[in-house]
Protein backbone atom coordinates (compact mmCIF):
# COMPACT_ATOMS: atom_id res chain seq x y z
CA UNK A 1 0.00 0.00 0.00
CA UNK A 2 1.61 3.32 -0.87
CA UNK A 3 2.31 5.51 1.50
CA UNK A 4 1.54 9.84 1.58
CA UNK A 5 4.36 11.97 1.61
CA UNK A 6 5.88 12.57 5.09
CA UNK A 7 4.26 15.50 6.62
CA UNK A 8 7.75 17.51 6.65
CA UNK A 9 8.33 17.43 3.06
CA UNK A 10 4.88 18.59 2.63
CA UNK A 11 5.64 21.81 4.94
CA UNK A 12 8.54 22.46 3.15
CA UNK A 13 6.98 22.19 -0.29
CA UNK A 14 4.34 24.86 1.03
CA UNK A 15 7.45 26.88 2.60
CA UNK A 16 9.26 27.10 -1.05
CA UNK A 17 5.82 28.25 -2.44
CA UNK A 18 4.71 30.59 -0.12
CA UNK A 19 8.07 32.02 -0.47
CA UNK A 20 8.31 32.44 -4.04
CA UNK A 21 4.81 34.04 -3.93
CA UNK A 22 6.81 36.69 -1.56
CA UNK A 23 9.36 37.34 -3.13
CA UNK A 24 7.17 37.92 -6.63
CA UNK A 25 4.93 40.14 -4.48
CA UNK A 26 8.04 41.85 -3.61
CA UNK A 27 9.48 42.30 -6.67
CA UNK A 28 6.15 43.54 -8.77
CA UNK A 29 6.13 46.27 -5.86
CA UNK A 30 9.24 47.65 -5.52
CA UNK A 31 8.63 48.02 -10.03
CA UNK A 32 5.35 49.45 -9.52
CA UNK A 33 6.85 52.08 -6.33
CA UNK A 34 9.85 52.52 -8.64
CA UNK A 35 8.05 53.44 -11.83
CA UNK A 36 5.92 55.66 -9.75
CA UNK A 37 8.25 57.55 -8.51
CA UNK A 38 9.90 58.23 -11.99
CA UNK A 39 7.11 59.43 -13.50
CA UNK A 40 6.27 61.67 -10.45
CA UNK A 41 10.11 63.33 -11.21
CA UNK A 42 9.37 63.31 -14.91
CA UNK A 43 5.80 64.87 -14.57
CA UNK A 44 7.47 67.66 -11.86
CA UNK A 45 11.11 67.46 -12.17
CA UNK A 46 13.17 68.82 -9.15
CA UNK A 47 9.72 69.10 -7.18
CA UNK A 48 9.26 67.52 -3.81
CA UNK A 49 6.71 64.89 -3.79
CA UNK A 50 3.43 65.31 -2.15
CA UNK A 51 4.52 63.29 1.50
CA UNK A 52 2.06 61.45 4.14
CA UNK A 53 -1.20 59.74 3.70
CA UNK A 54 -5.16 59.93 4.86
CA UNK A 55 -6.74 63.11 5.49
CA UNK A 56 -4.82 66.48 6.08
CA UNK A 57 -4.56 67.28 9.62
CA UNK A 58 -2.56 68.84 12.37
CA UNK A 59 0.32 66.90 11.55
CA UNK A 60 0.87 68.24 7.89
CA UNK A 61 3.71 70.56 8.09
CA UNK A 62 1.53 72.28 4.89
CA UNK A 63 -2.36 72.51 5.45
CA UNK A 64 -4.69 74.40 2.46
CA UNK A 65 -8.24 74.59 1.37
CA UNK A 66 -8.90 75.10 -2.57
CA UNK A 67 -12.62 76.72 -2.72
CA UNK A 68 -14.13 75.86 -5.56
CA UNK A 69 -17.51 77.15 -7.15
CA UNK A 70 -19.36 73.71 -6.11
CA UNK A 71 -16.91 72.03 -3.90
CA UNK A 72 -13.35 72.58 -1.16
CA UNK A 73 -10.72 70.63 -1.33
CA UNK A 74 -7.86 70.11 1.50
CA UNK A 75 -4.12 69.56 0.14
CA UNK A 76 -1.71 69.08 2.07
CA UNK A 77 1.79 67.62 3.08
CA UNK A 78 3.33 65.94 5.68
CA UNK A 79 7.45 66.76 6.15
CA UNK A 80 8.18 69.56 6.30
CA UNK A 81 9.55 71.61 2.60
CA UNK A 82 12.69 73.86 2.30
CA UNK A 83 12.42 77.41 1.31
CA UNK A 84 14.57 78.38 -1.23
CA UNK A 85 16.90 81.71 -2.06
CA UNK A 86 17.58 81.07 -5.80
CA UNK A 87 18.95 85.20 -6.11
CA UNK A 88 19.91 87.81 -3.74
CA UNK A 89 16.49 89.28 -3.95
CA UNK A 90 13.67 86.78 -3.63
CA UNK A 91 12.43 83.92 -1.39
CA UNK A 92 10.54 80.70 -2.87
CA UNK A 93 8.40 77.99 -2.00
CA UNK A 94 7.71 74.72 -4.11
CA UNK A 95 6.08 71.47 -3.00
CA UNK A 96 3.42 68.83 -4.18
CA UNK A 97 0.28 68.83 -1.80
CA UNK A 98 -1.85 65.41 -2.12
CA UNK A 99 -5.44 65.38 -1.58
CA UNK A 100 -8.67 62.87 -1.79
CA UNK A 101 -8.92 63.52 -5.29
CA UNK A 102 -5.31 64.57 -6.71
CA UNK A 103 -2.52 66.59 -6.75
CA UNK A 104 -1.25 70.24 -6.58
CA UNK A 105 1.89 72.02 -6.97
CA UNK A 106 1.69 75.31 -4.37
CA UNK A 107 4.56 77.60 -5.77
CA UNK A 108 5.05 80.96 -3.25
CA UNK A 109 7.79 83.41 -3.86
CA UNK A 110 8.33 86.93 -2.35
CA UNK A 111 10.15 90.07 -3.87
CA UNK A 112 12.30 89.77 -0.48
CA UNK A 113 14.48 87.84 1.51
CA UNK A 114 13.66 87.49 5.23
CA UNK A 115 15.76 87.33 8.66
CA UNK A 116 15.75 83.31 10.52
CA UNK A 117 13.72 85.33 13.46
CA UNK A 118 11.12 87.58 12.63
CA UNK A 119 7.71 88.90 13.97
CA UNK A 120 4.80 88.30 12.08
CA UNK A 121 4.24 90.62 8.67
CA UNK A 122 1.78 91.18 6.51
CA UNK A 123 3.05 90.36 2.75
CA UNK A 124 0.21 91.88 -0.18
CA UNK A 125 -0.10 89.70 -3.30
CA UNK A 126 0.90 91.19 -6.28
CA UNK A 127 1.11 89.12 -9.36
CA UNK A 128 1.35 92.07 -12.16
CA UNK A 129 4.56 93.06 -10.23
CA UNK A 130 5.92 89.17 -10.01
CA UNK A 131 4.51 86.80 -12.51
CA UNK A 132 7.26 85.53 -14.36
CA UNK A 133 8.56 81.98 -15.27
CA UNK A 134 9.62 79.83 -12.42
CA UNK A 135 13.04 77.99 -12.52
CA UNK A 136 16.54 78.42 -11.76
CA UNK A 137 17.09 80.62 -15.23
CA UNK A 138 14.30 83.24 -14.11
CA UNK A 139 14.97 86.93 -14.04
CA UNK A 140 15.02 88.67 -10.28
CA UNK A 141 12.18 90.20 -9.54
CA UNK A 142 11.96 94.14 -9.37
CA UNK A 143 13.25 95.97 -7.03
CA UNK A 144 10.03 97.75 -4.94
CA UNK A 145 10.92 100.85 -2.38
CA UNK A 146 8.11 99.54 -0.42
CA UNK A 147 7.18 96.21 1.45
CA UNK A 148 7.77 92.85 -0.16
CA UNK A 149 4.93 91.65 -2.00
CA UNK A 150 4.11 87.80 -3.11
CA UNK A 151 2.61 85.62 -5.57
CA UNK A 152 0.54 82.62 -4.94
CA UNK A 153 0.50 79.60 -7.77
CA UNK A 154 -1.96 76.42 -8.10
CA UNK A 155 -1.01 73.61 -10.54
CA UNK A 156 -3.11 70.46 -10.87
CA UNK A 157 -1.76 67.40 -10.98
CA UNK A 158 -3.17 63.79 -12.26
CA UNK A 159 -3.06 65.14 -14.95
CA UNK A 160 -0.93 68.12 -15.42
CA UNK A 161 -3.31 71.46 -16.01
CA UNK A 162 -2.13 75.06 -16.51
CA UNK A 163 -1.65 76.98 -13.13
CA UNK A 164 -4.14 79.29 -11.51
CA UNK A 165 -2.90 82.30 -9.68
CA UNK A 166 -4.30 84.18 -7.09
CA UNK A 167 -4.99 88.05 -7.92
CA UNK A 168 -5.24 89.20 -4.96
CA UNK A 169 -5.05 88.50 -0.86
CA UNK A 170 -2.05 88.23 2.09
CA UNK A 171 0.46 85.65 3.66
CA UNK A 172 0.93 86.72 6.81
CA UNK A 173 4.61 85.43 7.52
CA UNK A 174 6.77 85.04 10.62
CA UNK A 175 9.81 82.89 11.27
CA UNK A 176 11.98 81.26 14.13
CA UNK A 177 15.72 80.28 14.08
CA UNK A 178 15.40 79.86 10.22
CA UNK A 179 11.62 78.03 10.65
CA UNK A 180 9.10 80.21 8.75
CA UNK A 181 5.27 80.12 9.32
CA UNK A 182 2.97 81.33 6.97
CA UNK A 183 -1.21 82.27 7.08
CA UNK A 184 -2.41 82.04 3.50
CA UNK A 185 -5.69 83.91 2.28
CA UNK A 186 -6.05 84.26 -1.27
CA UNK A 187 -8.35 84.64 -4.17
CA UNK A 188 -8.57 83.85 -7.62
CA UNK A 189 -10.40 85.52 -10.37
CA UNK A 190 -13.51 82.88 -11.55
CA UNK A 191 -13.24 81.13 -14.50
CA UNK A 192 -9.96 82.44 -16.00
CA UNK A 193 -6.17 81.98 -15.06
CA UNK A 194 -4.82 85.50 -14.57
CA UNK A 195 -1.16 83.57 -16.15
CA UNK A 196 -2.76 82.71 -19.01
CA UNK A 197 -4.90 84.86 -20.97
CA UNK A 198 -7.52 82.31 -22.25
CA UNK A 199 -10.19 81.05 -20.62
CA UNK A 200 -10.16 78.02 -18.75
CA UNK A 201 -11.84 74.84 -19.39
CA UNK A 202 -11.01 73.10 -15.95
CA UNK A 203 -13.01 74.65 -12.89
CA UNK A 204 -10.94 77.10 -11.54
CA UNK A 205 -10.33 77.74 -7.65
CA UNK A 206 -11.85 80.83 -5.97
CA UNK A 207 -10.06 80.86 -2.89
CA UNK A 208 -7.40 78.89 -1.12
CA UNK A 209 -7.21 79.80 2.56
CA UNK A 210 -4.83 77.97 5.77
CA UNK A 211 -1.23 77.58 7.01
CA UNK A 212 2.50 76.35 5.89
CA UNK A 213 5.77 75.50 7.82
CA UNK A 214 9.45 75.66 5.72
CA UNK A 215 12.40 75.23 6.47
CA UNK A 216 15.33 77.73 5.11
CA UNK A 217 18.53 76.34 7.36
Amino acid sequence: MPQSPAPSKRRLFTAVILGAAVVVALLVGGTVWVGGQLADQLGAPGIPRATGSGPCGSADAVNVELVYAAQSVRACTRRQPDCKNPNPSSFTFDNQLRSSSRRYILFIQFDAVFPADMPQQTVQLDPAALLRPKGPGQSAPPDHAGPPHAIIQVTPRDPTEGGYTADSGTIVLSSTHGIFTGGIDATFSIGSRPDRPQPSTQPSPVKIAGSFTCSAQ
